[in-house]
């Protein structure tokens, strides 16, 4: 199989275990971390229809990332040459770059125009869930790509 394609179904793996850490926090009651729903209600506009959606939003996003978090490792040698471990770190410090951006973004701008009451309240705990979330991402991410020898 190529490397794109496996870097596809990377993407659709570090989505999964992402969302089950969201889904995770969410039902422990620490925040609102329901980020599927709350994706696919900004489309719909509904909680009732907002679960596939939602759903195809975040895997569509999990994947391009996954193949933009590829294709720009690939385009250092030291790091595609570089040992699962040190793939699984950069991944979780790309993860805590981009979930920064995410938390900040979800935070300020996001929650207050969102269409549901239910995702309108996004404090520090919502903000530091997608943050730890996306850290998750980026390891599974950089781990399976370091493992399967990804690059483009």
């Amino acid at each position: 199989m190529n490397d794109f394609i496996m870097t596809c179904l990377v993407g659709i793996a570090a989505t999964s275990l992402m969302t089950l850490t969201l889904y995770v926090i969410h039902w422990q009651g620490f925040a609102n971390g329901d980020m599927v729903r709350a994706l696919g209600s900004l489309i719909t506009r509904k909680y009732e229809n907002s679960l596939k959606p939602g759903l195809a939003i975040h895997l569509l996003s999990g994947v391009a990332f996954a193949l933009v978090y590829v294709f720009v490792w690939s385009m250092f040698p030291e790091i595609t040459s570089a040992s699962i471990g040190r793939h699984v770190l950069l991944g979780a410090f790309c993860g805590f770059a981009q979930g920064l951006v995410t938390s900040i973004t979800l935070v300020v701008f996001v929650a207050e125009h969102h269409p549901l009451e239910q995702f309108r309240i996004a404090g520090m705990n919502v903000a530091v869930t997608h943050l730890l979330a996306h850290v998750v991402y980026g390891a599974t991410v950089g781990g399976l790509a370091g493992a399967l020898h990804l690059a483009f």
